[in-house]
């Protein structure tokens, strides 16, 4: 599933559970006249989840980039904890992804701005927040179905765009 970046289409993804195994900002160079500040994600996107007929869970999942474009006032909240230097890291997954529409809005007059905030439930209390005009999102291979909610780690992921 691919997604402009019409911010309609919003509404028509899901993103709970989905890994985020990347995170990278794209920002241009002025004195060349390139202007685009964008936050990408690469995630685990989760197409389906499959109800057996044993009650247990498969999921297609498909390694995706997320991507958010004319963002501003970036905040990243990540904490795993200090264990004393014992648990191993965990990849963050997303709980939920909220928007909020700018009324006042200072920036890309000619479209609406939203005020975004993913919410992630590990790790725990986990955040990223920022201002995106719009987002798409590109799959980089058909989906895969396993048993976790996560690409299955003896595949190579696609590379990202």
């Amino acid at each position: 599933m691919t997604g402009a970046a019409n911010t309609d289409l919003f509404g028509e993804f899901a993103w709970h559970d989905n890994a985020v195994y990347g995170i990278r900002a794209e920002v241009g160079d002025p004195d060349r006249g390139r202007w685009h500040s964008r936050l990408v994600l690469d995630i685990d996107h989760i197409l389906e989840w499959i109800c057996g007929t044993d009650g247990r869970y498969q999921f297609s999942v498909a390694p995706a980039t997320l991507t958010f474009e004319d963002v501003t006032d970036l905040k990243l909240a990540l904490d795993q904890g200090d264990s004393g230097c014992t648990v191993a890291l965990q990849l963050p997954t997303i709980d939920g992804i909220e928007r909020e529409r700018l009324v006042d809005q200072k920036i890309c007059l000619d479209r609406p701005y939203w005020r975004w905030r993913i919410v992630f439930n590990q790790p725990q209390n986990g955040l990223i927040s920022f201002g995106a005009s719009s987002f798409h999102q590109r799959l980089r291979s058909e989906g895969v179905v396993t048993g976790s909610q996560q690409f299955p780690t003896d595949r190579l992921r696609p590379l990202p765009f």
